[in-house]
């Protein structure tokens, strides 16, 4: 397995790599420190099968970036790293299509069973990320989330999960907006993703088509 590390904490990085050296599974291990050596990389046509990436050298703009190295590796699986546990920013993650989010003040014992799930081909999701969700889906007690899978195969993002909740509770966009702390515009955007996933025209069909394929319940 060929593994990039791209953070620019001498420190946090040398130990993570010695912490992925300890895998079988690794075959070749590289570092980068910045944003343009890893674009560098895409340019010589490197290939990796992991890429974990510190949030801070992708900037401000780090969505827009981490889309792009979506782009230029398309075979690899992406990882965020950061030093903040922000709800949001873990969701936004995933639902661009991160493989996990490590939060690097984490227990070494956390990050290493981490690095386990990952290299062995699944996702991780920080604990405090995977509580807040399961208290959303719980929130009324009524039209709980019973599966993310579609019958296609595909999940339901963290956020299309919070907002199908949040539907079948009978919030309106504004409410929906305001329990979930983003715009009005990002709710529609996430009701209009579930009707084309689920295949229907309007909010209180998704809610109904949910029930019937047993997404959700009734």
């Amino acid at each position: 397995m060929k593994i990039l590390v791209a953070d620019n904490h001498t420190l946090f990085r040398e130990g993570f790599s010695r912490q992925l050296q300890r895998f079988e599974a690794l075959t070749e291990l590289q570092e980068v420190t910045d944003y343009a050596s890893i674009t560098r990389l895409a340019e010589q046509k490197k290939t990796f099968d992991l890429l974990f990436i510190d949030k801070d050298i992708l900037g401000m703009d780090w969505k827009e970036k981490f889309q792009s190295l979506k782009t230029v590796f398309p075979q690899s699986r992406l990882v965020i790293m950061s030093e903040r546990e922000d709800q949001n920013d873990i969701i936004d993650a995933f639902d661009l299509g991160a493989t996990g989010y490590i939060t690097k003040l984490s227990p070494d014992s956390l990050i290493i069973n981490a690095l386990h799930l990952i290299l062995d081909g699944n996702s991780y999701v920080p604990p405090a990320v995977l509580k807040e969700l399961k208290k959303t889906v719980h929130a009324s007690g009524e039209g709980r989330i019973l599966t993310h899978t579609l019958p296609n195969g595909k999940n339901l993002t963290f956020r299309q999960s919070q907002v199908l909740q949040h539907l079948s509770n009978g919030l309106s966009n504004k409410q929906i907006a305001y329990e979930m702390n983003v715009s009005e515009a990002t709710v529609k955007l996430h009701i209009n993703a579930l009707l084309r996933h689920l295949h229907v025209e309007n909010r209180t069909k998704a809610v109904v088509t949910a029930q019937r394929l047993g997404i959700l319940e009734p």
